[in-house]
């Protein structure tokens, strides 16, 4: 069953949020609807400093409500906690002691750390019966690297996943792909436990159809606008308790955008609790940290990036499946099983789209 979000800020309406955080999102939305996206004349910029400051100070005092009623709620909890902690000690004061065994524990060093290591988990331990639940989200690069990941985590038996990938999918398209009304549906038909999305090729790039972005990247306030998106996509993937896995966006032999697109991230990710990033970097630089198109040596030579500079090869996304999968499967408990790097997967048509060098590329065809 589908949860209504709330239209401008994609909250689910049973979730507070920050108010203060999403205020430059909101604003930036509120400017689109205000001036028409362009499509009439200049807005009213007297008037809609006027509503922002009214709208700013509404904001204030709905989270100071909020953090007040966090804190009682807080504090009814913590007495709670006394009040059981109390009774429960009072029937262990009361009750027969205990022999003790003579025979030695079975639990070893091992055995306590083991139980360590599944405490620390971020996600469930699968079973047959009940597999990991994974979902993709993101771009045409994301829609490359699917069918690689897919495989990887699947090969382990214990995991499934679900495609959700959009070419052309881009967190500043959401005039165009409104994502935050999409992903609660996707949500409530795959009842993903982990959740893998990727943004930043229609962002920050050079694209057709770039004027349809808000913010977009030559906006003196993007950076705050767009953590806002960040802040908010976060949010909503993860109100139904999944875990969200943020991926990098790879280097680019034309631009420095990755690299600011992905400082945001990571210092997004700091401020979610259920939330990671997997870092692509390593796997498409050199040991310089320069952008690298191939991989191995003569006649062992492979093209991981295509003509393009932006989308990736079979080996390319062998190299992030492998990144994504081993991140996944392990706060699962789980490790990458062999067998999936030469799968069915590699026969997939989407690597032939803006192909790259055609003779390279059967030597990786299965």
């Amino acid at each position: 069953m589908s949860r209504s979000v709330d239209c401008v800020t994609g909250w689910p309406p049973h979730r507070s949020p920050d108010y203060r955080r999403v205020l430059p999102c909101a604003f930036s939305i509120a400017l689109f609807v205000i001036t028409g996206a362009g499509c009439g004349s200049p807005p009213d910029l007297h008037n809609l400093q006027k509503e922002s400051v009214e709208l700013r100070s509404r904001l204030d005092a709905m989270s100071e409500l909020l953090e007040e009623s966090s804190n009682t709620a807080a504090a009814a909890t913590s007495t709670t906690s006394t009040t059981s902690t109390t009774s429960t000690t009072s029937t262990t004061s009361t009750s027969s002691p205990v022999p003790a065994s003579s025979t030695p524990s079975t639990t070893s060093p091992l055995d306590q750390n083991d139980a360590l290591a599944i405490s620390n988990q971020m996600l469930r331990s699968p079973t047959l019966g009940e597999p990991l639940r994974v979902m993709l989200i993101g771009d045409s690069v994301t829609f490359e690297i699917e069918p690689g990941l897919t495989a990887a985590l699947e090969q382990t038996g214990l995991a499934v996943a679900a495609n959700r990938t959009q070419v052309g999918f881009g967190l500043s398209r959401w005039p165009v792909y409104p994502w935050a009304e999409l992903w609660p549906q996707f949500i409530a038909a795959a009842r993903p436990e982990a959740i893998v999305v990727q943004t930043g090729t229609w962002d920050v790039d050079d694209v057709w159809g770039g004027d349809d972005r808000i913010p977009r990247p030559d906006d003196p306030d993007w950076e705050e606008s767009f953590m806002s998106l960040i802040h908010i996509a976060t949010d909503v993937l993860a109100g139904d308790g999944a875990h969200v896995y943020w991926l990098t966006m790879l280097p680019s032999p034309h631009s420095s955008w990755p690299e600011k697109l992905n400082q945001l991230l990571f210092d997004a990710v700091d401020a979610h609790s259920r939330t990671s990033i997997i870092d692509l970097t390593t796997g498409f630089t050199d040991s310089a940290g320069g952008y690298v198109s191939h991989i191995g040596r003569p006649p062992n030579k492979f093209p991981i990036r295509k003509v393009d500079g932006v989308h990736i090869c079979r080996e390319g996304a062998r190299i992030a499946a492998q990144i994504i999968a081993t991140s996944i499967l392990g706060d699962a408990g789980l490790s990458l099983q062999p067998g999936w790097e030469a799968g069915p997967w590699r026969a997939d048509k989407r690597y032939d789209v803006d192909p790259c060098d055609p003779a390279e590329e059967e030597l990786q065809m299965p």
